[in-house]
């Protein structure tokens, strides 16, 4: 195994058998946060001698060592968010030039301070406001969260438990319940596929064909889904806070109940949606405005 000693070290990436590079340390450290290459993928000085880039922790960034629960999940979608706004410096840095067509395609402005912002984990957006206690009171709603904690951890164990979520499998099938998050699942055909109820979080969807698949109540909560095509797709009921549905085609598409807190909508063609009951509140809508809070079927 090589010792690298310098951020200046130049490293080939081997993702799926695609060697790539040489790249410099920084940007083999962006690319993992983009999801571009992950801990399983390889990396040599030489493109004789490969070791996964797990074994090397000065190339793997700090957000992805954090534990799956809400602050890890926020630190990641923000790390991805600063980094794919720096695509432009990327290429003073070393990155390969892109195609004249991908740099077309690809490139987008930086997102606005303000997006950055909204994009907060789903339990800041979906939990109203606690109300204010009337003096004395906080014991007593203390000792009856208590009371039904415990009730519930009986319950749970006289059942014998509820079964845990399945982790994140990549290589899964497209089938109802399935859980891709985080995975790479960018221009795939995936027409008509029944993800009915999936765990599809941060997945990246980007241009991937879905035009008549079933999505009803998948939570599909900061996925990337720019310029994919999801016309007359069954959305009903699912979870999109945070997802980014730039360019996106959503013609057609049943979207009734579903909550798209803070997405991002911008330029994405929405003609025939049902918007029965979708909450939209703070959601960027396709014409760059910042929905008000509250706003449900309609951009206020």
């Amino acid at each position: 195994m090589v010792q690298s000693g310098s951020e200046h070290q130049l490293w080939f990436t081997r993702r799926r058998g695609a060697v790539s590079g040489p790249y410099p340390s920084g940007l083999v450290s962006r690319y993992l946060i983009l999801g571009r290459l992950d801990l399983h993928d390889e990396v040599s000085t030489d493109r004789e001698n490969w070791w996964p880039i797990s074994d090397y922790p000065e190339l793997v960034p700090p957000e992805l060592l954090l534990p799956d629960d809400a602050e890890g999940r926020e630190a990641r979608l923000r790390a991805r968010l600063r980094e794919d706004e720096r695509k432009s410096l990327n290429r003073r840095e070393g990155e390969e030039a892109p195609t004249a067509d991908r740099r077309r395609t690809e490139r987008r402005a930086p997102e606005p301070a303000e997006l950055v912002h909204h994009r907060i984990q789903r339990e800041r957006l979906t939990q109203a406001e606690p109300r204010e206690q009337a003096p004395g009171s906080v014991p007593w709603v203390v000792a009856g969260v208590a009371v039904a904690l415990v009730l519930g951890l009986l319950m749970f164990q006289g059942d014998g438990g509820r079964e845990a979520v399945a982790e994140p499998d990549c290589m899964a099938p497209a089938a109802p319940g399935v859980n891709w998050s985080y995975c790479r699942k960018s221009g795939l055909d995936l027409r008509g596929v029944d993800l009915s109820g999936s765990v599809l979080m941060s997945t990246d969807f980007m241009a991937a064909h879905l035009s008549g698949a079933r999505l009803r109540e998948a939570d599909l909560d900061y996925a990337d889904m720019r310029r994919a095509d999801l016309s007359h797709t069954d959305l009903s009921r699912a979870s999109l806070v945070g997802a980014i549905l730039q360019e996106t085609r959503l013609e057609g598409a049943r979207l009734a109940g579903a909550n798209l807190s803070y997405a991002d909508l911008r330029g994405s063609l929405m003609d025939g949606v049902d918007l029965q009951e979708v909450q939209l509140s703070r959601a960027m809508w396709i014409d760059g405005r910042v929905c008000a809070d509250g706003s449900v079927g309609e951009c206020l």
